[in-house]
């Protein structure tokens, strides 16, 4: 289940105390998922109301469909996509980065391209895959 998370702001009567931050995951459906628990310990330090987006597993989820926070923070439960400057995501620009390519033919297809073909375009000719990937500014 993917929702968009949002802080969720109440105003106390006169003479009472503060409301606490809550959070609230509205899913493509506009259904409102509540946090049980600390769920800024979940989100992180990079969360921006109604644009950090939250994947989570079925085991993250309490009966009354809360968000269970402890179960969230099981590695594998939940994923948090908090959102990057410029709206782009910036990925990692050094190590050792693979490349698989997959020719498939079979009885009724077989592409245009020959392997050798297929393989300068990836890793040979002047504007390959490989190439392309390696300029910071390639869209």
């Amino acid at each position: 289940m993917q929702c968009t998370v949002s802080e969720v702001h109440g105003i106390p009567p006169p003479g009472s105390p503060q409301v606490p931050e809550q959070y609230a995951c509205t899913t493509d459906e506009s259904d409102d998922l509540f946090f049980d628990g600390d769920a800024s310990a979940l989100l992180g330090a990079g969360f921006v109301t109604g644009e950090t987006t939250l994947v989570l597993a079925p085991k993250a989820m309490a009966s009354d469909r809360h968000i269970c926070v402890q179960r969230a923070m099981v590695p594998g439960a939940a994923a948090v996509s908090n959102p990057i400057a410029g709206g782009r995501r910036k990925l990692t620009t050094t190590g050792n980065k693979s490349v698989l390519v997959i020719r498939v033919v079979s009885n009724d297809y077989a592409p245009s391209q020959s392997e050798a073909q297929m393989s300068d375009d990836v890793f040979v000719d002047e504007n390959n895959l490989v190439s392309v990937h390696r300029n910071p500014n390639h869209d």
